[in-house]
Protein backbone atom coordinates (compact mmCIF):
# COMPACT_ATOMS: atom_id res chain seq x y z
CA UNK A 1 0.00 0.00 0.00
CA UNK A 2 1.23 3.53 -0.90
CA UNK A 3 0.52 6.28 1.70
CA UNK A 4 0.63 10.03 1.56
CA UNK A 5 1.58 11.58 4.43
CA UNK A 6 2.18 15.07 4.86
CA UNK A 7 3.31 17.33 7.99
CA UNK A 8 1.87 21.26 8.03
CA UNK A 9 3.21 23.56 10.55
CA UNK A 10 1.72 27.26 11.59
CA UNK A 11 2.32 30.06 14.18
CA UNK A 12 -0.34 30.16 17.07
CA UNK A 13 -1.39 33.41 15.63
CA UNK A 14 -2.78 32.27 12.13
CA UNK A 15 -4.92 29.03 14.06
CA UNK A 16 -8.29 30.14 13.22
CA UNK A 17 -7.15 31.46 9.08
CA UNK A 18 -5.88 28.04 9.19
CA UNK A 19 -9.00 26.49 10.34
CA UNK A 20 -10.68 28.35 7.96
CA UNK A 21 -8.98 27.83 5.11
CA UNK A 22 -8.67 24.19 5.81
CA UNK A 23 -12.12 23.84 5.58
CA UNK A 24 -12.78 26.02 2.36
CA UNK A 25 -10.02 23.41 0.80
CA UNK A 26 -11.45 20.55 1.60
CA UNK A 27 -14.80 22.00 0.76
CA UNK A 28 -13.11 22.80 -2.71
CA UNK A 29 -11.07 19.55 -3.08
CA UNK A 30 -13.35 17.23 -1.61
CA UNK A 31 -12.13 13.80 -0.70
CA UNK A 32 -12.39 11.27 -3.73
CA UNK A 33 -12.77 7.60 -2.70
CA UNK A 34 -11.80 6.16 -6.10
CA UNK A 35 -8.08 7.55 -5.34
CA UNK A 36 -8.12 6.46 -1.88
CA UNK A 37 -8.94 6.80 1.55
CA UNK A 38 -8.12 9.10 4.59
CA UNK A 39 -6.35 7.23 7.70
CA UNK A 40 -5.35 10.45 9.97
CA UNK A 41 -7.61 13.64 8.69
CA UNK A 42 -5.52 15.73 11.03
CA UNK A 43 -3.71 15.07 14.18
CA UNK A 44 -2.45 18.35 15.48
CA UNK A 45 -0.12 19.48 18.42
CA UNK A 46 1.49 22.41 20.03
CA UNK A 47 4.99 22.90 19.72
CA UNK A 48 7.61 25.64 21.15
CA UNK A 49 7.39 27.81 17.77
CA UNK A 50 3.67 27.11 17.19
CA UNK A 51 1.51 23.89 16.09
CA UNK A 52 1.90 21.22 13.61
CA UNK A 53 -0.37 18.76 11.83
CA UNK A 54 0.13 15.17 10.92
CA UNK A 55 -2.57 13.32 7.85
CA UNK A 56 -2.33 10.01 6.70
CA UNK A 57 -3.99 8.92 2.97
CA UNK A 58 -3.70 5.31 1.40
CA UNK A 59 -3.85 5.88 -1.92
CA UNK A 60 -5.25 3.12 -4.47
CA UNK A 61 -2.99 1.17 -7.04
CA UNK A 62 -2.02 3.82 -10.36
CA UNK A 63 -3.80 7.24 -8.81
CA UNK A 64 -0.73 8.01 -7.01
CA UNK A 65 -0.66 11.16 -9.33
CA UNK A 66 -3.99 12.25 -8.95
CA UNK A 67 -4.00 11.78 -5.42
CA UNK A 68 -1.06 14.03 -5.26
CA UNK A 69 -2.36 16.63 -7.07
CA UNK A 70 -5.97 16.61 -4.96
CA UNK A 71 -3.32 16.59 -1.82
CA UNK A 72 -1.39 19.75 -3.08
CA UNK A 73 -4.30 21.93 -4.62
CA UNK A 74 -5.46 21.95 -0.85
CA UNK A 75 -2.41 22.46 0.50
CA UNK A 76 -1.68 25.27 -1.64
CA UNK A 77 -4.37 26.92 -0.83
CA UNK A 78 -2.98 26.47 2.83
CA UNK A 79 0.09 27.66 1.68
CA UNK A 80 -0.69 31.99 0.98
CA UNK A 81 -1.40 32.12 4.83
CA UNK A 82 2.20 33.62 6.20
CA UNK A 83 4.50 31.14 8.12
CA UNK A 84 2.47 28.11 7.13
CA UNK A 85 4.67 25.65 5.97
CA UNK A 86 4.41 21.73 4.88
CA UNK A 87 5.71 18.82 3.90
CA UNK A 88 4.69 15.75 1.97
CA UNK A 89 6.33 12.53 1.76
CA UNK A 90 4.93 9.46 -0.27
CA UNK A 91 5.76 6.56 1.85
CA UNK A 92 5.41 2.51 1.11
CA UNK A 93 4.01 -0.50 3.29
CA UNK A 94 6.79 -3.20 4.15
CA UNK A 95 5.05 -5.45 0.92
CA UNK A 96 5.50 -2.29 -1.84
CA UNK A 97 9.05 -1.07 -0.51
CA UNK A 98 10.71 -4.72 -0.68
CA UNK A 99 11.71 -4.72 -4.02
CA UNK A 100 13.39 -1.27 -2.96
CA UNK A 101 16.23 -3.45 -0.71
CA UNK A 102 16.17 -6.09 -3.61
CA UNK A 103 13.48 -8.65 -1.57
CA UNK A 104 10.48 -9.80 -2.75
CA UNK A 105 7.49 -9.69 -0.58
CA UNK A 106 6.37 -12.84 0.95
CA UNK A 107 3.01 -14.16 -0.38
CA UNK A 108 0.05 -13.25 2.19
Amino acid sequence: MVYIVSETWWPPGKSAEVGKTYIEAMNKFPDDRSLGKTIVQSATWAEKDGLRALAVYTVKPGKIKEAMDQHMNRLLLLAAIEGYRFQVNVAYDIVESMPFVGLEAPPL
